[in-house]
């Protein structure tokens, strides 16, 4: 019977470290297609704009809206991204006093803050979307809501990058490695 819990205990381990895993590339991919859209869509619109006032000295004026609305989605993008390889700015003096146990009860403690304040922000930010939602772009009519979404997005993001990120770390044999990011990998 202990055979078989610990068995049982292993496969749903391993079925919630593949689910975080997956979990994972989702937002890995929806980030980069977030952050590669938004670039394209700001360069296209702006380089546009530019043909068009070099060759008829008038402006088209939506492509000044565009950085408005994408901008954000840029930036939440990349920050998202960033959460998901590691590459935020960490202050580590205390973890080189604590030991294994140390560490894995202090980043379990900040991945549980880090989820409820970044789903608390994006409830809140629900608020904030209905009274942005009168706001409109003079020239394109687009609503500023879209921008606004950006942050509830990258929010929600980071709230589901902190859950996978405790899964990793319950289950990690050094939790500092979780979510460490060596750029020599790259190269």
């Amino acid at each position: 019977m202990t055979a078989q819990t610990s068995d049982n205990d292993a496969l749903h381990s391993g079925a919630l470290a593949q689910m975080a895993r997956w979990a994972d590339s989702a937002i890995v991919a929806a980030s980069v297609a977030v952050v590669i859209t938004a670039l394209v869509a700001m360069f296209v619109a702006l380089m546009a704009e530019v043909v068009v006032r070099y060759l008829t000295n008038q402006g088209m004026g939506w492509p000044t809206e565009m950085p408005n609305i994408l901008f954000p989605w840029l930036v939440m993008g990349g920050i998202v991204l960033a959460a998901q390889r590691g590459q935020h700015i960490a202050v580590t003096a205390i973890q080189g006093w604590l030991g294994r146990g140390g560490n894995r009860l202090l980043l379990t403690g900040h991945q549980l803050l880090i989820t409820a304040t970044f789903f608390y922000l994006a409830w809140v930010g629900l608020d904030v979307i209905e009274i942005t939602g009168g706001e409109i772009y003079p020239v394109t009519g687009i609503s500023a809501r879209w921008a606004y979404l950006a942050m509830i997005t990258g929010f929600v993001g980071l709230g589901l990058t902190a859950l996978t990120t405790l899964v990793h770390l319950l289950q990690a044999g050094d939790p500092l490695a979780v979510r460490a990011h060596n750029i020599e990998d790259e190269l």
